[in-house]
């Protein structure tokens, strides 16, 4: 198997990076909350939107935001419900902390959505509150988490 992560490159890269996300992470699951394909964090300066394939099929998506002091944030962390539990996410977290190396980054934090509190605890996170006012929104029920990047 050949996995890949980088950076969504054509139109049709955008469309399943954000058919990705929005099945993931919004469908059924936060009604209140409308996904928007157009948000302007997906294009900061300091935002990496990542698109994660197997075999050149994209299974996943993340996103790596630079937050100064050489931390960072993931964000939106999807894997398709077909291809979760199959060891995916650990390819694609391993394939981010790489990206986040070469962008200088040794912190980095997440809000954990509390399905996935312990896929983040086995891969070396620990519980931290790191920005509460980021608890909101999409965002409210999750958990603050930290890992140093070796």
């Amino acid at each position: 198997m050949v996995y890949s992560l980088r950076a969504p490159a054509s139109d049709e890269d955008w469309q399943a990076f954000h058919d990705i996300r929005e099945t993931v992470l919004f469908v059924g699951r936060r009604s209140d909350s409308v996904y928007d394909r157009r948000h302007p964090d997906d294009i900061a300066p300091k935002n990496h939107p990542l698109l994660f394939s197997r075999d050149g099929e994209p299974i996943g998506t993340i996103r790596l935001d630079e937050l100064g002091n050489n931390a960072g944030a993931v964000r939106l962390v999807a894997i398709l419900p077909n291809e979760q539990r199959k060891g995916n996410g650990r390819v694609m977290a391993g394939m981010c902390d790489d990206t986040a190396r070469a962008l200088g980054l040794n912190m980095l934090f997440v809000n954990a959505a509390p399905e996935a509190i312990g896929f983040y605890e086995k891969t070396g996170w620990e519980h931290f509150s790191w920005n509460p006012a980021e608890l909101v929104s999409i965002a409210k029920d999750c958990v603050q988490m930290r890992r140093r990047l070796a």
